[in-house]
């Protein structure tokens, strides 16, 4: 019978150390998430005293509406530089003395060619008595007709102008995007606008006609008629 009373009391005793000890690992445990509570609190607060989720919630939001916009606007920017490319943008103007007999150089053959030098040469033969014009189609900078020494000096005048090549730059800039998968595009910190002024390869090339040059033909069917 005693002995029972002992291991009871033993049994009580260790029962009542447990105990204490659960009670201050309670406190300890919840002193513990009250600190990490208040620096939770502290962190999630904002300057303007607004919470960090709400913030980050929002900058989340602006970035995909950001990131919609940029996919819009390099969609806009790829219709512009087609409409550029396919816009007229050079020129080649001579202006001569279709006639021996007239002066101050009133005829003239003019070249207009859009960003892929297609476009036309238009040609005017002013006389004393009478004036034609004549249009002429150029598709990639050649022309099939035959060409006057003037209209041929028009068509490489035109053919050299000095464009910038923006357009070309954001249609390739468009591509490479599209096939790599991502939708920014930054320009690099060492272009800058000397590198738009470069001409473009085919800006360079001469123009190649079919027919032979035929310098003052128009001067010969004039005197013809007359």
């Amino acid at each position: 019978m005693i002995n029972q009373t002992i291991v009871m009391y033993v049994v009580a005793g260790v029962l009542a150390v447990l105990l204490i000890v659960l009670v201050l690992e309670f406190f300890l445990l919840r002193n513990k998430l009250n600190r990490l509570y208040r620096k939770y609190m502290y962190f999630m607060k904002s300057a303007e005293g607004g919470s960090i989720e709400v913030k980050l919630s929002t900058e989340v939001r602006e970035l995909r509406e950001m990131i919609a916009s940029s996919e819009n606007m390099l969609h806009q920017q790829e219709l512009l530089a087609n409409m550029q490319l396919q816009s007229f943008q050079k020129t080649g103007l001579v202006r001569y003395d279709a006639f021996d007999d007239t002066g101050d150089k009133l005829s003239f053959s003019l070249t207009i060619l859009d960003g892929k030098n297609n476009g036309f040469i238009l040609s005017s033969l002013a006389g004393h008595d009478a004036s034609r014009i004549y249009a002429k189609k150029v598709t990639n900078g050649q022309c099939r007709e035959a060409l006057s020494a003037e209209e041929a000096e028009s068509i490489n005048l035109a053919l050299n102008t000095l464009m910038p090549d923006m357009a070309q730059q954001a249609q390739q800039a468009a591509e490479a995007a599209a096939e790599s998968g991502y939708t920014e595009y930054t320009a690099a910190p060492s272009q800058t606008m000397q590198d738009f002024r470069e001409p473009a390869d085919d800006y360079n090339q001469p123009a190649q006609n079919p027919g032979q040059p035929a310098p003052h033909d128009h001067k010969i069917d004039m005197a013809k008629k007359n």
